[in-house]
């Protein structure tokens, strides 16, 4: 497992240093880190030149330890150990061995990307673990909080709708939005198509698509028109 860990992680560096040598051309003042894990994205934004401000969401316990350690010495990190959703509740989160695939979204099981990972997860199971979590929303998180010029990267693995819908309101301060696009169809009533229509309808267009080296999903940008 540290092995696929440590595979992914290689990729992902390379993969989220061209999303940030792209957005440091603009003018962004705060990031929202929504899925933030270990804070592989993290590390690259806090390259951003203009950013002075960043938050970071992370439900998994552990993990949640993990990336706090690593981000000791910096004072303009806020961590939020709770999950984004489009209310404040509490729902379950199911663990995989891979943490960064653990998700709050229902599985489709006849997916065979699910069937591929968990083999080389080492593990016939789509989560080794689950507890209840307790979720926010953007709205209601940033109330009072200007979000003018802001950055907010979702990876919730397949939870991406509820996220957005709870941040309708405070939509209209966002410059810039990555939202993750899987092709293996891991989940239930997770639809791009539809996520990419709401953003469109809030006055955002695609800009810019990064495919991940594996080629299993893409990251895409949405800038506010």
């Amino acid at each position: 497992m540290k092995f696929l860990e440590k595979f992914f992680y290689s990729l992902s560096r390379f993969h989220h240093k061209r999303i940030i040598n792209y957005l440091n051309n603009f003018d962004i003042q705060t990031v929202i880190d929504v899925g933030a894990h270990k804070g592989e994205f993290l590390t690259y934004a806090l390259n951003l030149k203009t950013v002075d401000t960043f938050y970071a969401f992370e439900p998994q316990k552990k993990i949640f330890a993990d990336l706090k350690n690593n981000f000791l010495k910096y004072k303009n990190i806020s961590f939020i150990n709770q999950a984004v959703d489009n209310k404040i509740s509490k729902k379950k989160i199911y663990i995989n061995n891979l943490t960064m695939t653990s998700t709050m979204s229902e599985f489709n099981e006849r997916s065979v990307y699910l069937r591929i990972k968990n083999f080389l997860a080492g593990t016939s199971r789509n989560y080794i673990e689950e507890y209840e979590v307790d979720t926010t929303s953007i709205d209601i998180y940033f109330k009072n909080i200007n979000l003018k010029k802001s950055l907010l990267k979702i990876d919730v693995e397949g939870f991406e709708a509820n996220v957005i819908e709870g941040s309708r309101n405070k939509l209209n301060e966002v410059l810039f939005i990555i939202v993750e696009n899987q092709f293996g169809n891991h989940y239930k009533n997770r639809d791009f198509n539809s996520i990419k229509k709401i953003l469109t309808n809030t006055g955002f267009s695609i800009c810019k698509k990064f495919n991940f080296p594996t080629m299993h999903y893409q990251d895409v940008l949405f800038k506010k028109n």
